[in-house]
């Protein structure tokens, strides 16, 4: 039943992103970032089928991000690339809807509610866009960045690769606008407004649990010796503080490690330390 509701919200999401690229950022150039952003240019200006774009520059990112991914969440991203770009240039090719608004507020505002909406409902699902979040991953890991400030480069990055590829200020400004309100909706439909999740896992295998915690989400954990109180049988606990967007990440690695394992996940109300922004 798990597996069916995750494939659902892969899908579904899937295709509300190719829906809000399609429609509202794809026409007007708005280009909120990531490999999505890049797609955009390269189709302005080449007439580049965007779908096939965003497929073809996910190749190699996905590639480095490899080893951090795990094989079930390398799969689901695999699956959600793979739906985006099919959804996308059905829509635009076979379907070909009209421009819906000339309003460029509007466009960014539509399409940002879309693109966080699908991008959460995937990630709720297991999986991810690729792109800018392995990318993200991959410079935290080599730089020391947060994976937040690393998205934000990279985004930003594009988003000037646009601004100065079609010499418009306003491209700048409106993909700023789509970016924050796309990420903002992201968080809120995964978790409501909660920002971070602390786990406690109980398994016999801690030392593999927490090199897997430390390699694939670039988090760091505690390590403790626990006894079992109706076992008897001493255990290794870990404790470990994720954002929200690696809470299926961490069930998925956890699983495939021990099943056996007791996992307990809950809301951190606040965080202070690397890796998190203190809560406003």
């Amino acid at each position: 039943m798990r597996k069916t509701r995750n494939i659902i919200f892969i899908v579904f999401g899937s295709l509300l992103t190719s829906i809000g690229y399609d429609l509202f950022l794809v026409p007007h150039k708005i280009t909120p970032g990531g490999v999505g952003g890049i797609a955009i240019v390269l189709y302005n200006l080449f007439k580049f089928p965007f779908g096939l774009g965003y497929a073809l520059l996910n190749i190699p990112i996905f590639i480095l991000g490899m080893k951090n991914l795990g094989f079930k969440f390398g799969m689901k991203t695999i699956l959600s690339i793979i739906l985006i770009f099919l959804f996308s240039d059905f829509i635009h090719y076979v379907l070909k809807p009209p421009i819906l608004t000339h309003d460029l507020l509007l466009s960014s505002l539509y399409g940002a509610l879309l693109l966080g909406a699908g991008i959460g409902f995937v990630f709720r699902g297991g999986g991810s866009t690729g792109g800018t979040d392995i990318l993200g991953r991959i410079m935290n890991k080599y730089t020391g960045l947060s994976t937040g400030v690393s998205i934000l480069i990279v985004d930003s990055i594009v988003i000037a690769i646009a601004g100065t590829t079609f010499k418009s200020f306003d491209i700048v400004l409106f993909s700023y606008i789509a970016l924050f309100v796309s990420s903002k909706l992201v968080d809120m439909v995964l978790e409501g407004r909660d920002y971070a999740r602390q786990a406690i896992i109980t398994t016999t295998k801690g030392d593999k649990v927490v090199e897997a915690i430390t390699k694939r989400l670039n988090r760091g954990s505690t390590l403790m010796k626990g006894i079992g109180g109706y076992t008897g049988m001493e255990r290794d606990v870990i404790f470990t503080v994720i954002s929200i967007r690696e809470t299926e990440a961490l069930r998925n690695l956890v699983q495939e490690i021990d099943p056996d394992a007791f996992v307990v996940i809950t809301t951190a109300h606040e965080v202070l330390g690397k890796g998190f922004r203190p809560r406003v």
